[in-house]
């Protein structure tokens, strides 16, 4: 247990990044990763919390995955880079502005693209040569102007469960040891700005087991923004463990994303010549946004955003198509449901209208040829097709598609992950979580609406239809914005040890070897999920412990 270079504690992407990069660089890395192969019951339930705010944060069982691979099991896939403006430092936005710059991580993106399988670094429609549509608009007039952008493009993992893509690399890779069924406990550091002598493990899966210790070089923290926050909080409480620079601000400034629809997007041109679902550039699915360019974004004091097509909600079965109440059954079926989605997606496509099953399948007998055929060519391209396309969308012969917008959250000092009372099963203090969303959260995101709206009809491209009354817009926005899977900046960067928890590179001030491999040191959250810039930054933490490891002394 002792004659490893480093240990990485969690074998999510995170963790299974950092083992792989390290583990080619030559170094000899131990992982430890409270689950397995399973589903293990009793490493799950240790991630169990306390959330003061449920209204705005998904249960712990719904929003992580404890195992190999970890919360990759539960993931649809979506990789998209963080724009440059979300590392500026915003007037308007307290505590933005990262200790690094964007195009320090336009180097990683190519091999982060590679590891999850989401084909190459293009993130803008000319910049696709295989695109096929590489010329076409997203709609009649619907181009770039001076106010937003239409030709920026997320890519879809063609396997985004890591473990399943690179066990074989990992199980054989002769540097690499893998600890399963054992949770890191606790961490041994005798003095502030001192290295890390010691961390102590506990068998998941046995009552009462006792301590084992790990001594290496350097420690990587990769299990989670919430569980890698808790296991810090719970040693600094120990008197034998973490000395922090600045221990106060651990657990501070939770930040996900607000998401949902509130408008639709009527269209002014050729409904056939709209580009309203997934397009295909070489062995990867990819989808244009919409997004704000840098200047409205800075003159508006807004804070980012991104909209996209989507159908209209499955579970109202006033939608009349077939091919969505098709969906619906099917996604809120008892057992079907559960292999074809992961709860949470389920629990929101249940929506408000859970007891209208009968109206679903009237619509689905009423269309039986388009229902049975979408069923058909969905359940090949999903489930037989590689790559499997990430979702459906219906084509809408009055150009009008739901907006479904996905928004920054300004860092806030009163959304917190703190330390409750109770203990899990290993006698550590679960997590308390608190996920609050500002006025300024709520009232960037209808600004963005009406900015669009403006633009869109300015320009004759079209128009947004509102599906809420204006007075009602903010509560239904905050009904709304519920995260819990994009867990952000609680061990936030900084230039300095006064102002942060974690430096440039993600090591812990107050630390010389303890680092943390996890988007829970990103300072803002941007429009992006945080999963493509959290790998590209984790093969950047790589390059500099291996170049520590082999050309300075690993305690400098």
């Amino acid at each position: 247990m002792n004659s490893f270079d480093v240990c990485i504690i969690g074998a999510g992407p995170a963790g299974l990044t950092m083992a792989m990069e390290l583990a080619n660089q030559g170094l000899n890395i131990i992982i430890v990763e409270s689950g397995d192969e399973s589903n293990l019951s009793s490493a799950q339930r240790l991630s169990d919390a306390e959330i003061l705010t449920p209204t705005s944060h998904e249960v712990m069982q719904d929003a992580v995955r404890r195992g190999l691979g970890g919360t990759s099991a539960l993931w649809g896939g979506r990789c998209v880079p963080l724009d440059p403006i979300d590392f500026e430092s915003r007037n308007g936005i307290d505590g933005s502005g990262w200790p690094i710059e964007a195009n320090e991580l336009d180097l990683y993106y190519k091999r982060a693209c590679e590891i999850l399988g989401a084909g190459e670094p293009s993130f803008t429609v000319n910049a696709c040569t295989s695109l096929t549509s590489v010329d076409t608009l997203l709609s009649a007039n619907f181009d770039n102007n001076d106010t937003i952008i239409t030709n920026q493009l997320e890519r879809w993992s063609r396997s985004p469960n890591v473990w399943k893509s690179f066990k074989k690399i990992i199980t054989s890779h002769t540097n690499i040891k893998i600890q399963p069924k054992h949770t890191c406990v606790g961490f041994r550091h005798s003095q502030i700005n001192t290295p890390v002598t010691d961390i102590l493990l506990k068998r998941t899966d046995i009552t009462n087991s006792g301590s084992i210790t790990i001594k290496t070089k350097f420690y990587v923290i990769a299990c989670g923004g919430i569980e890698s926050t808790r296991l810090i909080l719970n040693s600094i409480n120990d008197p034998l463990g973490l000395k922090l620079s600045n221990p106060q601000l651990v657990g501070r400034y939770y930040m996900g994303h607000p998401s949902g629809k509130i408008a639709d997007i009527e269209l002014s041109g050729d409904p056939k010549k709209t580009l309203y679902g997934f397009e295909y550039d070489s062995s990867v699915y990819v989808r244009r946004r919409i997004t704000f360019n840098i200047n409205t974004l800075r003159k508006e004091n807004l804070l980012n955003i991104a909209f996209w097509f989507d159908n209209p909600p499955i579970a109202d079965w006033r939608h009349g198509s077939g091919m969505l109440s098709a969906a619906y059954l099917s996604l809120t079926a008892p057992l079907l449901g559960k292999f074809l989605a992961p709860t949470a997606v389920r629990k929101r496509v249940a929506g408000l209208y859970g007891k209208q099953r009968l109206h679903h399948l009237m619509n689905c007998i009423t269309n039986p040829f388009s229902t049975i055929g979408f069923c058909v060519k969905f359940f090949w391209q999903r489930y037989i097709a590689k790559p499997r396309i990430p979702g459906f969308f219906t084509y809408s012969p009055k150009n009008r598609y739901a907006l479904h917008y996905h928004a920054e959250q300004s860092p806030n000092w009163n959304s917190t992950i703190t330390l409750s009372n109770e203990l899990d099963a290993l006698g550590m203090n679960r997590a308390k979580i608190s996920l609050k969303w500002s006025q300024k959260d709520i009232e960037s995101i209808i600004k963005a609406h009406r900015l669009l709206d403006a633009n869109l009809q300015n320009n004759n491209i079209g128009r947004l239809v509102y599906r809420i009354a204006d007075e009602k817009l903010y509560d239904s926005i905050e009904e709304q914005a519920v995260d819990g899977f994009h867990q952000i900046g609680t061990l936030r960067m900084s230039e300095d040890e006064f102002t942060g928890v974690t430096d440039s590179y993600g090591r812990l001030w107050g630390t010389s070897n303890v680092f943390v491999a996890s988007s829970a040191i990103f300072p803002t959250s941007g429009q992006a999920n945080p999963t493509l810039t959290m790998i590209a930054f984790v093969v950047r933490q790589a390059e500099y412990i291996a170049n520590i490891f082999h050309n300075k002394d690993c305690h400098e």
